[in-house]
């Protein structure tokens, strides 16, 4: 009679083994994809948010030019966008709200308006960073006197821009 696999001692251990790692190896590789995935699916909810931001900026101008009030928007430099997307019913589920300080290990993750430096704020939830925003208001300073003039300076855009760090 001739010897099986399954008959040579240790032939249980070494399958029971070899599935083991087989499994592990598996779940390993779905969690990574998992994690990956949740990475993905916030960073793509920062850009809408950022667009939904955009988009409320775009509005409010129009808002602005129709009522004649485009002197006043100078003032909505560095200002607060999550108060415009208030007005509008918009305001996301993951802004914080207004505070005074940096933000520290203490805080939990989502978006926070930071009135001192008058800076939006979003800390990350997978990956325990932050990004930073400034609300701003893009213009051509035709008679260089460095402030927003409706009647000389062209108007370019208000938008939410990202910048690479936290500024001194």
């Amino acid at each position: 009679m001739v010897p099986t696999l399954a008959s040579v001692p240790g032939a249980l251990l070494f399958r029971t083994l070899m599935s083991l790692l087989l499994i592990l190896i598996l779940i390993f590789v779905f969690f990574s994809y998992v994690d990956d995935t949740q990475r993905e699916f916030e960073r793509s909810a920062i850009e809408q948010t950022r667009r939904i931001i955009d988009s409320a900026l775009a509005v409010t101008f129009a808002s602005y030019a129709v009522e004649g009030r485009l002197d006043e928007l100078e003032q909505l430099n560095g200002a607060n966008p999550f108060l415009l997307l208030q007005n509008y019913r918009m305001l996301p589920a993951s802004y914080q709200g207004e505070i005074e300080q940096d933000i520290d290990a203490g805080l939990g993750s989502g978006w926070y308006y930071l009135k001192h430096r008058r800076l939006v704020a979003y800390k990350t939830y997978h990956l325990d960073s932050y990004r930073y925003f400034r609300l701003h208001l893009n213009y051509d300073d035709r008679d260089g006197n460095g402030r927003f003039d409706p009647a000389s300076d062209e108007f370019r855009n208000l938008q939410l821009q990202p910048l690479l760090d936290l500024p001194r």
